[in-house]
């Protein structure tokens, strides 16, 4: 590990070789960059404080990071977008609620009907749309919920859901790639395949006790972002309301069809594996709503050369926390120090180095966003509404939840494999002694869950680093460390300043984002996808 105090200086000797994939190299430099732990770790220690409350979507410590932020911006000498003085873009939102106390589930059988319990046997997930829901409905068991086009996996083939509850497994097939896996099987993209077989609602089965689960949902859920016609929008669960059955719930729907959880999971190895269950589920709910907003901030290093200047790389990294919530060891308040108070600091550290150095060709946009943790809103907000051209953004550098608990051997760049930007990725591992990495988490899909993916859904190439399966502590391997860490820190309030950050980490993970990023803003070509393959995560909307 780095010791606080000792300055790390990068050279970075870019090459005019050509790039492997046809992004043409930048032309010879020796920029030197000095990124050091002293860049990184004052601004996680002030962004995870407790003071700034979890930094949960629009609440005041939400709005004093995206305050910080935006006066670090100035400082650095970056420049707000759309021609005004603010670096703040406030994001409107809609916050939805379920009423709990006018809410009720019931499973109707020919012994008669079985009133479910909110809270252990099921949680809501509120419609941002209506008010109120009265819905009835027999329930097919569609397996994961799972539509792959062209043939590839299909858990409807063979059963009629129109006008009936469609029952599902969190989760997708591991017959598909991670990325894959981790798109069809998001909980946009099933509702969306739900609703496009004529189904009324949606239930998803999930392995946990009914109050982990309400406690998880409660920090996720509940936001849109909001058009001008004031139509609420989000990656998640757009339209309409969704079940979510406990452990409890799970059994008791699946009992009705003579079957257990362990032998749905068995069945569905092999392949789709639906059934309809003889039951009717009604569904009665009410949902309040109220209107908001939380600030992105946003700020542009101009470029230097022609046409090139009116191009832009994004830098990204998310604001927000998940606020104050159930306590863990006597800590109520969800730091988020790793998740995203990390992030965010190398966002900053980034765009000192920038300015520091040589002015790159392209415009550079540093950008803050606000509600990743509500379903990834700040950065689709940004997509659908962005400041410059969407044709005019050339690639998306994603950074966030870097688990620097552990020196770094190794990289997986999430998003890198569809486009040229996995030439500069291997470039930029190749310049800093570490290795590229397979997928240490699988079974998370990480790739979907961060603030690349809008872009990517919208045609933008874009990247995530993440720590590889070589990169952990002395007692555990990268897939142990990461995991572990997951399991135990992650969304809780552990996730502090003083879990045991490797800010040597930190630097090298700043660093190798600075060379992938450095030589995008500066390539004559910009980057390309590979072949028709990154077609599948396309934005349907």
């Amino acid at each position: 590990m780095l010791r606080s105090g000792l300055p790390l200086a990068i050279v970075l000797a870019l090459g005019s070789s050509p790039n492997v994939l046809g992004q043409s190299a930048p032309r010879p430099l020796v920029p030197l960059g000095r990124i050091a732990p002293e860049w990184i770790a004052p601004h996680v220690r002030f962004l995870s404080d407790r003071l700034l409350e979890g930094r949960e979507t629009a609440t005041r410590g939400a709005e004093l990071a995206a305050r910080y932020v935006a006066a670090e911006f100035e400082a650095l000498g970056l420049k707000p977008l759309g021609g005004g003085a603010e670096f703040l873009a406030p994001v409107p939102l809609r916050r939805s609620d379920v009423v709990k106390t006018r809410t009720s589930v019931a499973l109707g059988t020919a012994a008669g009907a079985r009133p479910l319990e909110y809270g252990q046997d099921f949680v809501i997930h509120a419609d941002k749309r209506r008010d109120r829901v009265d819905l009835t409905g027999a329930v097919v068991f569609v397996g994961w919920g799972v539509t792959v086009p062209g043939g590839g996996y299909d858990d409807y083939q063979g059963v009629d859901v129109r006008g009936k509850f469609v029952a599902m497994l969190f989760g997708g097939p591991t017959s598909l790639p991670p990325d894959e896996r981790g798109h069809y099987s998001s909980l946009a993209m099933k509702e969306r395949n739900a609703l496009a077989h004529g189904a009324i609602g949606i239930v998803t089965l999930f392995p946990a006790p009914g109050p982990i689960l309400e406690d998880k949902f409660d920090q996720l859920e509940g936001y849109g972002w909001l058009d001008p016609e004031g139509a609420p929008h989000s990656l998640f669960f757009e339209t309409g309301p969704a079940i979510r059955l406990s452990d409890r719930g799970t059994s008791r729907l699946l009992e009705i069809a003579g079957r257990s959880l362990a032998q749905v999971v068995d069945a569905l190895a092999n392949g789709p594996a639906s059934f309809p269950i003889d039951a009717t589920l009604s569904l009665q709910a009410e949902f309040t709503h109220r209107t908001t907003s939380s600030p992105n901030v946003v700020g542009v290093l101009p470029g230097t050369a022609g046409r090139l200047k009116d191009e832009y790389l994004v830098f990204s990294a998310h604001l927000d926390h998940v606020g104050v919530g159930t306590p863990v060891e006597g800590d109520s308040v969800y730091h988020g120090a790793i998740d995203n108070a990390g992030g965010t600091a190398v966002l900053l550290a980034l765009a000192r180095a920038f300015v520091e150095l040589p002015r790159t060709k392209r415009s550079v946009i540093f950008l803050a966003v606000t509600g990743e943790e509500k379903g990834i809103l700040g950065s689709d907000y940004f997509v659908h509404h962005p400041p410059v051209p969407l044709g005019a953004i050339v690639a998306n550098v994603n950074l966030d939840n870097f688990v620097m608990i552990a020196p770094i051997q190794d990289f997986v760049a999430y998003g890198a494999r569809y486009s040229s930007l996995e030439a500069d990725a291997a470039q930029a591992f190749a310049r800093l002694g570490v290795r590229a990495s397979d997928d240490p988490l699988p079974w998370m899909t990480i790739f979907t869950r961060s603030d690349h993916y809008p872009f990517m859904r919208m045609g933008i190439p874009g990247i995530m680093l993440f720590p590889g399966r070589a990169s952990g502590q002395r007692s555990k391997d990268g897939v142990a460390t990461q995991r572990h860490w997951f399991e135990n820190v992650h969304h809780t309030p552990r996730d502090r300043v003083d879990q045991g950050i490797d800010w040597g980490a930190g630097v090298r993970y700043a660093e190798a984002n600075l060379l992938i990023g450095y030589r995008v803003a500066n390539a004559t070509s910009r980057p390309v996808w590979r072949g028709p393959g990154h077609l599948f995560f396309r934005d349907d909307r």
